[in-house]
């Protein structure tokens, strides 16, 4: 008989940067600047593919033909991957996605309907704050493939009387939900890009794409997203490349993570550890049919490559609670981890100024870079602080807040009037903001500004421009009658 084929997947171990080592290997495996261009790499995000287009520029040199990057989320994935699935075109259209604002005031309007139904009638506000967690949850079941019926038919039926209001309420409004999709003749968004999933996996298996796909970093258990990383793995000129699968697990750690089925005598599930970091890679794997002794590591550096000691340090920390017994059983050589130094400091600002100070160091150093990855915001912001003291603009992946934009504060300057009722301080600060009149004007309004503000000192006009206006022209009426 003959051999099954096996699946190309790939990993990149977390000491390597993954967008320098892709792009690396790409360029080594496909040296035609044309077999290159005509290549298909699916990504997760738009991050990620800013990250693999400036990796490739690097290496540029004397000018480079990019192969198609694509967003796996995209929604309009059938026209970002172009060409590559021309005879798709023949098959049933599908339905435009429904926008996001109109659907939430959609599902709002049908929470108002079923509760009038009920003589329960409910606020505008708290329908539109409803239908949000309503939108999230269909979202995550259509993500998941999993019918809302399913759901509801498992709920506990000995429920409160509170709870099981709400349960019926929900089966209203989800059996109303699809009626009123197809009215409007549009579909969830999240379905469509299933639909859309599913048709490119389809497509693909029958017959792929003329030039290479590369399903590069993506995480989703998604089971449509894992389908076509299936079909890709098993392409004859397909490959799938994960980001910092771990290997060197041992394999009953690696068990120990679920999921786990259902016992069908006892009804008894052990509990997967959900939480830890390789759990999503065992469950995507699981899902496209690979298994772990199959997956390769990828041979190809990013130039700028850590010890694999920093690997095997960031396995050894991540295990499951119930292993950590063998920490003490460590060899000296799986203990170190070269060039990591600890620092306890006293307290966030001081960690805030030695941090940057540390930036600071390295990029003076010619030829050097340097990143703070963090989950905490305040501290980032604060890093940033201080290296703008001495010049440096760091560029922060993460965006900075609306509301310390100048936009974001003239958005707040003019809900916080309006909320109270146009009060002088609130009045003025609006006013006063930068955005409110720029450009030669500017000295000129700031002046009526001040001159507004001496006049609205004393005692608290009206509420609303209307008691302000009052105010002023009472005062330009004593003003008169004074003879000023």
């Amino acid at each position: 008989m003959p051999e099954a084929p096996r699946p190309r997947v790939f990993t990149i171990p977390p000491h390597r940067p993954f967008a320098n080592a892709l792009a690396a290997g790409l360029l080594r495996q496909h040296r035609d600047p044309m077999a290159l261009a005509r290549g298909i790499v699916l990504l997760p995000n738009s991050r990620a593919k800013t990250a693999l287009t400036d990796a490739f520029v690097r290496r540029a040199e004397g000018g480079l033909l990019l192969p198609r990057l694509v967003i796996i989320g995209d929604p309009e994935l059938d026209e970002a991957l172009g060409s590559a699935l021309d005879p798709i075109g023949a098959a049933e259209p599908i339905p435009p996605a429904i926008d996001a604002m109109e659907r939430r005031m959609r599902l709002a309007n049908l929470v108002q309907q079923v509760r009038m139904m009920r003589d329960e009638p409910i606020e505008a506000a708290e329908a539109v704050r409803l239908a949000g967690e309503l939108g999230r949850m269909l979202d995550q079941l259509q993500v998941e493939e999993v019918a809302a019926h399913d759901v509801l038919s498992a709920v506990d039926p000995n429920l409160s009387e509170h709870w099981k209001s709400s349960l019926a309420e929900l089966e209203i409004v989800l059996s109303k939900w699809p009626e009123e999709l197809a009215r409007i003749d549009k579909i969830d968004l999240t379905h469509r890009r299933n639909l859309l999933l599913r048709r490119i996996a389809g497509r693909w298996a029958e017959a792929p794409s003329p030039g290479f796909v590369v399903a590069a970093g993506i995480t989703s258990t998604a089971p449509a997203i894992a389908a076509v990383q299936r079909t890709v793995a098993f392409m004859a000129d397909g490959m799938v490349v994960l980001p910092a699968l771990d290997l060197a697990m041992d394999e009953d750690e690696w068990e120990a993570l679920g999921p786990f089925e259902r016992d069908p005598e006892t009804g008894f599930r052990p509990r997967s550890i959900e939480t830890h970091p390789q759990f999503q890679f065992k469950l995507l794997l699981d899902r496209m049919g690979v298994a772990r002794g199959e997956v390769a590591v990828w041979r190809h550096g990013g130039g700028r490559d850590a010890p694999a000691a920093r690997s095997r340090a960031i396995g050894h920390a991540m295990a499951p609670a119930e292993f950590t017994d063998r920490w003490d059983k460590l060899s000296k050589r799986a203990r170190r981890v070269t060039g990591v130094r600890g620092l306890v400091l006293a307290q966030p600002a001081e960690e805030a100024q030695t941090i940057a100070l540390a930036i600071r160091e390295a990029i003076e150093s010619e030829g050097r870079t340097a990143a703070l990855v963090t989950p905490d915001r305040g501290l980032a912001r604060r890093v940033a602080a201080h290296l703008k003291r001495w010049g440096i603009d760091a560029d922060d992946s993460a965006g900075r807040p609306l509301a310390e934009l100048p936009a974001g504060t003239l958005l707040l300057a003019i809900a916080e009037a309006a909320a109270a009722r146009f009060a002088p301080v609130q009045l003025l600060a609006l006013l006063k903001h930068p955005l409110v009149r720029m450009g030669e004007d500017r000295l000129k309004w700031l002046d009526e500004a001040r001159a507004l503000d001496m006049a609205l000192r004393g005692p608290r006009p009206g509420a609303g421009l209307a008691g302000v206006g009052a105010h002023l022209r009472g005062l330009i009426e004593t003003a008169w009658s004074d003879g000023r």
